[in-house]
């Protein structure tokens, strides 16, 4: 490889990355309010309220900003991840590729949609866990900052049980990214059937179908996950498992 080509490819991969984690930063930034409610509501801290009602209680009891508790770890790491998520995605489908096949098909996009997303898992379980506890706290001078509570969970609860703690349902979750590829998939080929290049809108209607059809198969998993990760930090812990988690929704 010449020495223009080799930077064309490293540039080309920086590029990639950069714009990754821009985008994942505004995805972040936009929907972690709406996050911070689906976490309080699934984890049982907000109790009967509507979504209305936990968001109003939230604005008034804490302020504004109580929207944006535990924005820091997925905001730092969310580019990384994607990065890892839609290279492992690429890797896995190529993988299955037959001689002389080009376009992957649906099925072979959602069996890498399930691998990816078990990779994903051991990347993001510790991050959402410590996303998750910082968003349900609301007690008065509580740790905030990240990595104190980070020490404060491995110092306490270890790795497993602590930092690791509900990084079956994270899998599962994860795994889950199977509703959400093929979908994409299977929308995409359906408006761009020739391959061409791909309109904004075509991606936006693509993405948005596979979202719905995502979060309509993941949602309940998700719940349990949040159940679990949110809980408090005691020894025994409050949920044995996502069945006794789930019991308690």
């Amino acid at each position: 490889m010449t020495e223009h080509a080799s930077s064309s490819a490293w540039w080309m991969a920086s590029r990639s990355f950069i714009a990754g984690s821009f985008s994942g930063a505004v995805l972040v930034l936009a929907g972690h309010p709406f996050d911070t409610i689906v976490v309080r509501m699934s984890s049982g801290q907000a109790g009967n309220a509507s979504a209305w009602q936990c968001l109003q209680g939230t604005v008034r009891g804490e302020g504004l900003l109580a929207l944006y508790k535990g924005v820091v770890p997925p905001l730092l790491v969310t580019g990384s991840i994607n990065s890892v998520l839609f290279g492992t995605q690429a890797m896995l489908v190529k993988a299955q590729l037959q001689p002389g096949q080009k376009t992957a098909t649906i099925q072979q996009t959602m069996k890498a949609a399930v691998g990816s997303g078990f990779v994903m898992s051991l990347l993001v379980a510790p991050m959402e866990g410590v996303k998750a506890r910082l968003q349900v706290s609301t007690e008065a001078g509580a740790e905030r900052r990240m990595l104190p509570n980070i020490f404060r969970i491995v110092r306490t609860l270890g790795f497993t049980t602590g930092l690791y703690r509900g990084w079956v349902p994270t899998a599962l979750c994860r795994m889950t990214n199977w509703a959400y590829f093929g979908p994409y998939a299977l929308v995409s080929q359906r408006l761009n059937p020739h391959g061409n290049k791909v309109t904004i809108s075509t991606a936006v209607l693509a993405g948005s179908s596979a979202g719905i059809c995502y979060w309509s198969v993941v949602f309940p998993l998700a719940v349990v996950k949040n159940r679990i990760q949110a809980a408090p930090d005691v020894t025994p812990p409050k949920y044995a498992g996502m069945a006794a988690a789930a019991k308690h929704v």
